[in-house]
């Protein structure tokens, strides 16, 4: 039986490495950064992305900016290991904009256990903070070497509004050892090695937990999900030394049990003598490729990924996203009745640095995770025709004002572009919008209050479904040894800014009688908005005195 079964596989190894020139060719856009090691990003329901850092913070992505501080959640003092044993996982429930519950499962500080609790927002639906001190516990799972042992550890809500849960196999997996030593992922009587489907809204949701496996013969699921549309069941399954997996179960499958072979099986390949039949048995992969041993010493971990589900390139819909963590590659399985040639392998140059997980947003994009560079890339498509197409997007400096000028050769249901500023890089803020033409065009904006020295500017480019792309990033320095201070809008009738101001300069402003009638000072090197609520109509004198002892004088009509 071992013997046909190993050349079953044989066969099937040769009918599966497929050439990988087939299109589309995905390409990985920058698209947040200032992380500290991320391991998951998701959404909840809205635009916001949420990115979990292994040391215990998640962190909230909002417009495409990341709001570093203060972090959604902060449970850095219940982490094992900030910098590799801490958050491994985040889930939010279906209901999170009502209820505000959300699942994190992370390694606890100080013991051999993971946890798997409920936490919840402050505020309603749109705060972007969560109660740090609002824990509901779960689940505990008593892991015998937390540093270094197989945990997978990753969540997803399914299509049934159930929470599955992966777990490894707590096996040690160094190099060359006996895989699963104490032989547990085919072990019913515990949980490791096996997906876990809980329904959260049971008065105890942890109670009774091995009744609970949904399926088991798994070394270290890493990353699953689910297909949007479908409810189809993807995994990444890291293997031993020989062969990685993805494994796949199509949605409403009744298969009993749910059994993907480990570690009677690794990949297609005999590991340990069953005594069955494995082709009646167990759930075969879906694709599986060379590990260590069958790949000239180079090491390998495969990184499960998302089925593209999203609006914006037709010729990516259906196909499952993966990657491998080792080479940093890219992979993608092509749906059945494929429009164009099919594929089910790796690109041979598209990568992403340090790749430790994927994500997906409520429309459908996908996202990369780089864990070492603190990254999150987008995945777009150059092949398939783009609403907006930008030839070029230029800042220079003019004395005071920095003008921007851009081209595009192609417009099609585009809506408009928003201008975002930057001093670091990292936190950005829209400081107008122009729309865009229908066609193409040259765009031109002046920034008449630049920050001190170096800005950085970049184009959200929004579609007229709302999904968005932003541009490459511009800098330019700004030295203005005399910035233009002014009075906008002038007359007022309500508020009015004074704009062009530098930090600390006090702001006297009199009434037509000459009486001091309002002292602010500036805490923006942009801009100042004050209120005339309550002021009578008529002319005002402002006095702003600087820092260095300078005064400029300004007039102001309240209609």
């Amino acid at each position: 039986m071992i013997k046909k079964v190993l050349l079953l596989f044989l066969i099937l190894l040769f009918f599966t490495k497929v050439s990988v020139s087939a299109q589309p060719k995905p390409v990985i856009v920058p698209f947040a950064s200032g992380f500290t090691r991320p391991l998951k990003i998701v959404h909840a329901g809205d635009s916001r992305l949420y990115v979990a850092e292994v040391g215990g913070k998640i962190k909230v992505i909002k417009d495409g900016s990341p709001i570093h501080n203060p972090a959604f959640l902060n449970i850095t003092s219940k982490i094992n290991n900030v910098e590799w044993a801490g958050i491994y996982s985040i889930a939010f429930h279906p209901n999170y904009e009502t209820n505000g519950y959300f699942y994190v499962f992370y390694l606890v500080k100080d013991k051999f256990e993971g946890q798997l609790s409920r936490f919840k927002r402050s505020g309603n639906a749109s705060s972007n903070i969560a109660d740090d001190a609002s824990e509901t516990p779960i689940l505990t799972i008593p892991f015998t070497d937390v540093d270094g042992g197989h945990r997978g550890g990753d969540m997803a809500f399914g299509k049934d509004n159930h929470l599955y849960v992966s777990f490894g196999d707590n096996g040690p997996g160094g190099r060359g050892t006996i895989g699963d030593p104490e032989m547990n992922s085919q072990n019913m009587n515990k949980v490791f090695g096996k997906v876990l489907r809980i329904d959260v809204d049971s008065p105890s949701p942890g109670d009774n937990i091995l009744q609970k496996i949904w399926a088991r013969g798994l070394r270290n699921p890493w990353r699953f999900s689910f297909d949007r549309l479908t409810g189809d069941f993807w995994l990444g399954d890291n293997g031993q030394d020989g062969w990685e997996e993805i494994n796949f179960l199509k949605a409403g499958d009744v298969t009993s049990p749910r059994n993907f072979g480990w570690d009677f099986l690794e990949g297609n390949a005999v590991y340990r003598n069953c005594n069955c039949d494995i082709a009646t048995s167990y759930i075969a992969p879906k694709f599986v490729y060379e590990g260590y041993t069958h790949n000239g010493g180079q090491s390998a971990s495969v990184m499960g990924g998302y089925v593209y589900r999203g609006s914006k390139y037709a010729s990516l819909k259906g196909c499952y996203i993966f990657g491998d963590y080792q080479s940093f590659k890219l992979g993608m399985i092509t749906p059945e009745n494929y429009a164009l040639p099919a594929m089910k392998g790796f690109f041979s140059n598209v990568s992403y640095p340090s790749l430790a997980s994927f994500g997906e947003d409520n429309t459908g994009e996908l996202y990369t995770v780089s864990f070492f560079d603190g990254t999150i890339g987008k995945i777009t498509l150059t092949d398939d025709p783009l609403p907006v197409k930008l030839e070029s997007f230029t800042a220079k400096s003019d004395g005071c004002f920095n003008n921007l000028s851009w081209k595009t050769t192609m417009e099609s249901n585009f809506s408009h572009f928003e201008v975002e500023r930057s001093k670091d890089g990292i936190v950005f803020e829209k400081i107008t919008a122009v729309t865009g033409s229908g066609s193409s065009g040259s765009y031109h904006f002046t920034d008449k209050n630049p920050v001190e020295n170096n800005n950085l500017y970049r184009l959200k480019m929004i579609d007229k479904d709302a999904s968005f792309e932003y541009s490459r990033i511009v800098s330019v320095n700004s030295v203005c040894p005399e910035r233009e201070i002014f009075v906008s809008p002038n007359p007022a009738t309500e508020r009015f800014k004074i704009r062009g101001l530098k930090p600390g300069s006090k702001i006297e402003i009199y009434n037509a009688s000459g009486i001091l009638v309002r002292v602010a000072k500036s805490v923006n090197e942009a801009e100042l908005e004050l209120s005339l609520k309550g002021y009578i109509s008529g002319i005002y004198s402002i006095n702003v005195e600087n820092t260095d002892g300078s005064v400029r004088k300004l007039k102001l009509v309240k209609e």
